[in-house]
């Protein structure tokens, strides 16, 4: 399994219109194969910062998600405007809930 986590920053006065706009993003990419978890948040202190989590079965499945469509037209509309990024990818063994 893999893991990616990260934030991008867009300029502040972006802020709603970007939560609209990974809201639909987030709810499409959780229709796609292998996809495990997938979320945004908007930082709490910091406007403009969305915070997010995506996890996927495989290798193959995240690319099949980089690939599609939709993510393609994210990324050719809306990354020119990001101001800052961070993100690490993870490979994922094992899963435990500590929640019982």
């Amino acid at each position: 399994m893999l893991a990616i986590s990260g934030r991008l920053r867009f300029p502040p006065a972006a802020h709603d219109e970007m939560v609209g706009v990974l809201r639909e993003i987030a709810e499409t990419t959780r229709r796609d194969d292998g996809c495990v978890e997938y979320w945004w948040a908007a930082d709490l202190v910091d406007r403009g910062v969305f915070h997010f989590f995506e996890c996927w079965e495989s290798e193959d499945t995240f690319a099949a998600h980089r690939n599609a469509p939709y993510e393609l037209e994210f990324n050719d509309r809306y990354l020119p405007r990001i101001v800052g990024a961070e993100a690490s990818q993870y490979e994922v063994t094992s899963v435990q809930s500590l929640t019982g």
